[in-house]
């Protein structure tokens, strides 16, 4: 194991479970059990701690998180939900001031599907030698990523197994633990080896 694998492990073990809250509030919000104004609270697991936590609150205007949560939860009902560059530019006329912000795009969407989406940002791009602000790009070379660090991504699950299995039992609700699981190993051995 080297170092950069040891750092991916570390990184993902300190915002695991914080990340499976965001999800699971996101997740719950969806379905109603959370109402918009609760939601934009700055309380553990909002949406507006999350844009904070994930550092994109900073691409919009301030006072604007209501309009962006607004423009997300109509976004996720269409049959494009999972296109990001779709909703980067969506979010350039309604919410950035024409700036196409795929970070945040990929972040935002990443709760609403973190069995598909792993979030983009520089250092993640960095890694893939990916220079396009788009995620299609980053998508297509997540394949060859994974593909070629399987045996990396296998070890840090079974090294960290005992560990995640006591944090899931908090998230029952949540499907497929396992594939979200194995994303956030991922996302955590790009964002390290793009340091």
């Amino acid at each position: 194991m080297t170092t950069k694998q040891i750092q991916a492990i570390g990184n993902f073990l300190t915002y695991y479970r914080t990340d499976l809250n965001y999800i699971n509030q996101f997740q719950n919000f969806k379905k109603g059990k959370i109402s918009p104004e609760e939601y934009i609270k700055k309380d553990a697991g909002s949406f507006y701690s999350f844009l904070i936590e994930f550092r994109v609150v900073r691409n919009f205007p301030s006072g604007t998180v209501n309009k962006l949560l607004a423009e997300t939860s109509l976004w996720i009902k269409n049959n494009e939900s999972d296109n990001v560059d779709l909703f980067a530019e969506k979010l350039s006329e309604t919410i950035t001031n024409k700036k196409i912000m795929t970070s945040m795009a990929s972040k935002i969407l990443f709760l609403n599907n973190p069995w598909e989406i792993i979030p983009m940002d520089s250092l993640a791009r960095k890694t893939l030698n990916q220079k396009e602000n788009k995620y299609s790009i980053y998508k297509n070379k997540l394949i060859g990523f994974k593909n070629n660090n399987e045996s990396i991504f296998e070890n840090s699950l079974k090294y960290t197994n005992s560990l995640t299995d006591i944090i899931h039992n908090e998230f029952n609700d949540l499907e497929n633990l396992s594939v979200i699981c194995r994303n956030r190993i991922v996302d955590k051995l790009l964002w390290t080896m793009g340091k």
